[in-house]
């Protein structure tokens, strides 16, 4: 009969099994061997399949451990039996491996017990060859059973791990370390990291770092290899220390042998610390362009390190001088000051706004340092040169005509005006003319300026700060100080009577040499008397204004043209006699003294016989008269005399017979030129003798008015020129101008009053008239500060420039009048003016600041500094009034003494310093009080009042027990806000537990000085002390650290049981208790580590044995 053969396959795992007395085929077995290589190469496991109970593995799976290098015939162990149950006590099962031991190190063993046979599987005696986990860590060996005789065969798959040996020692890689540090690296301060590595793993691959020797400047972590300071390093006592560092495989310690090491050597090279930079300070030099080797700045150096550190190599210029115009020139060997000169010449119009020089020194230290840069600003000479300039490139000022001497012109300053700065004026042709105040600049006539005729001055103006200069250029404002003038010194002209009216008669001219309506000229006549001219009040032509007669008025007229300008204040005036004569015309005609006459003549009248006489009178000159008849006497019966009028018969009327029997004849006279109006004569012709020879006319009146006329004209002739008498009484400057009663010789201001302000009207007069009258004002002497002004017309005394009571407190004024007569008159008065003070000064600190050191310990209500200030003012504008505008508790400040004092305890570790600002106020009763503001640095000098205490205020370190002696615990440390020594602390153990720990009295860093042991000791509670260096009196603190020992693993034999197997019987009616058994097992460590306990875990008689685990003895449970 056939063997049953049944397959499971989920993927993972394989069942397997064959019937029992049932041979395998070939091609059963090679399926089989295929499948089991398949899933063993994808590292499947074997599940168990339900194979005949008769014969099986336990499991198709086992996992065992064996450790590397294990000597020959040492067992694997396994945590469950291996092999097979015996269902038939007859089978003798055979194990063997069939594949996974290709090295051949393993062989198994068979071993029969009862009702199970065990499959051991051990390292072979006689390889020399052993296992090495670093090469090959895990074996998959197949395992096939099969009982001699029989063909029933099972397989399983059996999993050895081997476990790690610590057999190899840590390697450092490198192994030589090198690093420098400074000199002041700081406690603690991770300087270095040795590395090394083990290759075994657990615990065998841990091991500690530590120094072969015992160094305490220097501390090696024990599992970071970090190297850190733990002392005080100082280059001078030693610059280089050569140290070996261990690392200890922890594994091999535990086994008593103090582990296996490697060294590393590492070398620290101490450099000494150049812990300071240098500094640079510059202070700035402006030279004088006549310098010959100016010095532009002056550059100080410093560097606070000791020794070579401390010591400048150089300084140089690092940027801004790409031409190289500029260099350092060191004053001395050794010497930390310098000075920057020019090292070539510069073309200062080129660099008008200067050079940025960037400045760095070095030192001579190692490392070397350098300072911060520092920028300093080369001015353009020239430039500087310009900074102090005149207010203005040139002065364009005026000044009246009228102004006399002492007038102010204008103020020439410098801006910003230097200290010391003096005017003067430059020797030119009208600085005589002109005077100047060196201290204030102030330009003032010393001239009547009217006198000297010019229309401007030009002055130079000079100072004495680098020979500045500007000129002043004077225009000479116009003033009326010129008097028409006429072109001739009389006039005279003769004109006909019988000029019509409007007619020219004259021109007269003047001119003016004033400017402006100061020069414009216009005419009158002056006359006493009525004149028939005119003039024209611009052109100076004299016109008639009547007409004119010859025969009835002057032959003659003489009056003045008076020229007058339009000036002010007042006009100026000037005349000239002119004299007209009137020329004598024959502008008159003869006039008849009877017309319109009536006569009668008889036939026989006779020849040659008068008849009657006409008459003419001619009022020019008496002129002859000729008559003439003009009509009337055609017939020629009359006979008209030329000369005397006389008219004759020079026919006989016999034969007359004249129409209407009358005779009308039409005479008319001239005198040559002009001819009368005709007169007419009416004779009638009458028969007989008349009776009269008188003639009836109308009398014209004409004689009479003659008569009167000649009359009038004589009076007019003989009359007095009056003209002639007058005397320009007004154009004597007879008065010279006086100060009124009022005047006043005592005066005083405040120094505060603006410029500009009017102080006093200078009262004066003068009795004169016109510009012999008027008066002008100026200060001739005492102004020396050129603070007043007085205003040249009109008398007002004003501020100038500022005054300051505290420079000068009294002026004595010469207040000089003059009149503008010609020449003109003057008198003078001394006016006294007091400055009085104005709160226009504030108070000034002595010092610019104040500083004071006081002990933090100052009692409350010490005095600790007085703060002074002054105050040039005077009475309540110089009392003063210190206040603090800092709020604090802790000081206050005596108000009228300065002094300030402690309100408040102290505490320097609180506050180190404090700045108070301190003001002084003066108490101005009017106006604004003024202050200044002053600060007040207050040190706080540190007392030795604080115990130093720990940080943190206790200490808890856990330690494992195996940590190598000489290893860092914990570093203490402590505060202790004092400074000096009261600040500097000592570290030291109450307790040591018999020198078990150790502390570094200076870093507290606590070591470990032997060996811990967990078994012995769990807990150290060390009593800690740290106390300050401070005198006379020391202060310290306490605490504590709570170490923790950490046990170390170091079981590290598993217990052995003296046999693998043990053979025993008892009978089957043997009492509850009976004792069985008795196994031995022997454990290689020490302490609980090796204390063995025995128990059942597993097989066919549990619940039915007990065991008791201290001894061993299997006794009968139930």
């Amino acid at each position: 009969m056939h063997s049953k053969k049944e397959w499971k396959n989920d993927g993972m795992d394989l069942n397997m099994g064959c019937g029992a007395g049932m041979p395998l085929s070939f091609l059963c077995l090679a399926l089989l061997l295929f499948q089991l290589y398949s899933f063993n190469c994808k590292g499947h496991q074997f599940q168990e399949r339900a194979l005949p109970a008769t014969f099986q593995f336990t499991h198709f799976l086992y996992n065992a451990t064996i450790y590397e290098n294990s000597a020959a015939r040492t067992y694997a162990n396994s945590k469950v039996k291996m092999g097979i149950s015996l269902t038939d006590p007859s089978w003798d099962i055979k194990y063997r491996i069939i594949s996974g031991d290709e090295d051949s190190f393993f062989k198994v063993e068979e071993v029969s017990l009862g009702d199970f046979c065990f499959l051991r599987i051990r390292t072979k005696g006689g390889n020399s060859a052993i296992l090495n986990r670093e090469v090959q860590n895990h074996y998959s060996l197949v395992v096939k059973a099969a009982i001699k005789g029989e063909a029933l065969e099972a397989w399983t798959k059996v999993n050895i791990q081997v476990l790690d040996m610590n057999d190899l020692r840590p390697l450092f890689s490198p192994t030589t370390y090198s690093v420098t540090i400074p000199e002041n690296t700081p406690l603690r301060t991770s300087i270095a990291q040795v590395t090394a590595t083990d290759a075994d793993i657990g615990s065998n691959g841990e091991f500690y770092y530590y120094f072969k020797d015992r160094v305490d400047i220097f501390a090696v972590h024990p599992t970071s290899g970090i190297v850190s300071v733990s002392g005080k390093l100082n280059y001078d006592e030693r610059s280089q220390y050569d140290l070996e560092v261990l690392a200890v495989d922890r594994g091999m310690k535990l086994y008593g042998n103090n582990g296996v090491s490697s060294t590393a050597k590492l070398v620290i090279h101490i450099d000494r610390f150049n812990e300071h930079a240098p500094t640079l300070s510059v202070v700035s030099h402006v030279p004088s362009l006549m310098d010959i080797d100016p010095i532009y700045a002056i550059i100080t150096t410093d560097d606070l390190d000791d020794g070579i550190n401390g010591e400048i190599e150089s300084v140089s210029i690092v940027a801004g001088d790409p031409l190289e115009q500029f260099h350092l020139v060191r004053t001395g060997l050794g010497s930390r000051e310098y000075w920057i000169k020019l090292a070539k010449t510069v073309n200062w119009e080129d660099i008008p706004y200067g050079y940025n020089l960037t400045l760095q020194a070095k030192d001579k230290g190692t490392p070397q340092k350098f300072s911060a840069v520092k920028i300093v600003h080369i001015k353009n000479l020239e430039e500087n040169e310009n900074q102090v300039s005149f207010a203005e490139d040139a002065y364009e000022v005026k000044v009246n005509e009228f102004a006399p001497p002492g007038v102010v012109v204008v103020a020439v300053k410098l801006k910003p005006e230097p200290q010391n700065v003096k005017y003067n004026l430059g020797e030119t042709e009208d600085a005589q003319y002109f005077s100047i105040n060196p201290h204030t600049g102030l330009v003032t006539t010393t001239q009547h300026i009217r006198i000297l005729e010019r229309e401007y001055f030009i002055l130079e103006v000079m100072s004495n700060v680098s020979e500045m200069k500007v000129q002043v250029v004077i225009k000479v404002e116009d003033a009326n100080d010129h008097t028409p003038e006429f072109h001739q010194l009389s006039y005279e002209t003769s004109i006909n009577e019988s000029m019509p009216i409007g007619s020219s008669v004259l021109v007269v001219t003047a001119t003016d040499n004033d400017q402006g309506e100061n020069g414009y000229v216009t005419y009158s006549i002056r006359s006493l008397n009525p004149l028939p001219f005119v003039i024209n009040q611009f052109t100076g032509i004299i016109s008639t204004s009547e007409l004119l007669d010859f025969e009835s008025s002057p032959r003659s007229y003489r009056f003045f043209v008076r020229a007058s300008d339009w000036g002010s204040p007042y006009r100026r005036e000037n005349e000239v006699n002119v004299t007209v004569n009137v020329e004598n015309v024959n502008d008159n005609k003869p006039l008849f003294e009877k017309v319109d006459c009536r006569g009668v003549i008889s036939h026989e009248f006779p020849v040659g016989e008068q008849i009657t006489t006409v008459s003419a009178i001619d009022v020019d000159e008496l002129e002859l008269v000729k008559y003439r008849i003009v009509s009337g006497n055609e017939l020629g019966f009359f006979d008209l005399n030329s000369d005397s009028g006389v008219l004759f018969l020079s026919k006989t009327l016999d034969s007359a017979n004249p129409k209407d029997g009358r005779f009308t004849l039409q005479i008319t006279a001239t005198d040559g030129e002009n001819i009368a109006d005709p007169m007419f004569l009416n004779i009638s012709l009458v028969d007989g003798k008349p009776t009269t020879k008188d003639y009836s006319c109308r009398e014209t009146g004409v004689a009479k008015r003659l008569a009167e006329k000649l009359l009038k004209m004589v009076k007019v002739n003989n009359k007095p020129k009056m003209e002639d008498l007058f005397l320009d009484l007004y154009s004597i400057n007879r008065q010279s101008p006086q100060f009124d009663k009022s005047f006043p010789s005592e005066v005083a201001i405040k120094e505060d009053l603006p410029i500009g302000s009017t102080i006093v009207k200078i009262p004066a007069s003068d009795a004169d008239s016109s510009f012999n009258g008027k008066v002008v004002y100026t200060i001739s002497d005492g102004n020396v500060d050129s603070c007043f002004n007085i205003e040249m017309e009109t008398g007002w005394l004003t501020v100038l420039m500022p005054m300051d009571r505290e420079l000068t407190d009294k002026y004595i004024l010469n207040i000089t009048i003059y009149d503008l007569g010609s020449p003109p008159n003057s008198a003078w008065r001394l006016m006294t003016i007091h400055i009085q003070d104005a709160n226009d000064n504030k108070p000034r600190f002595l010092l610019e600041s104040y500083s004071v050191s006081i002990p933090e310990d100052t009692v409350i209500g010490t005095e600790i500094v007085q703060i002074e200030a002054t105050d040039e003012d005077l009475a309540c504008n110089s009392e003063i009034i210190y206040t603090l505008l800092t709020h604090t508790p802790q000081f206050a400040i005596n108000a009228s003494t300065g002094i300030v004092y402690v309100t408040e305890l102290l505490d320097r570790e609180l506050i180190a310093n404090c700045t108070l600002k301190v003001e002084a106020r003066d108490q101005a009763d009017s106006g604004p009080q003024l202050y200044s503001v002053v600060d007040l640095e207050i040190i706080f000098v540190d007392v030795n009042d604080n115990a130093p205490h720990f940080v943190p205020s206790s200490y808890f370190v856990r330690v494992l027990e195996d940590m190598p002696v000489s290893a860092v615990v914990t570093w203490l440390e402590a505060h202790d806000p004092d400074l000096g020594l009261g600040g500097q602390v000592r570290y030291s153990l109450v307790n040591d537990y018999n020198g078990k720990f150790e502390i570094d009295r200076i870093n507290g860093a606590v070591r470990l000085s032997k060996e811990l042991d967990f078994e012995k000791q769990q807990f150290y509670n060390l009593t800690i002390r740290v106390k300050d260096k401070g005198r006379p009196i020391s202060l310290s603190s306490a605490s504590f650290i709570e170490i923790e020992v950490v046990d170390v693993n170091e079981n590290l034999y598993a217990p052995q049981f003296s046999e693998f197997a043990t053979m025993a019987s008892v009978k089957e009616n043997a009492p509850v208790g009976t004792s069985v058994l008795q196994v031995t097992a022997k454990d290689g460590d020490d302490g609980r580590d090796g204390q063995i306990r025995y128990s059942i875990r597993d097989g066919s008689g549990l619940g039915r044995f007990t065991v008791n685990e201290n001894t061993g003895r299997t006794m009968l449970k139930a």
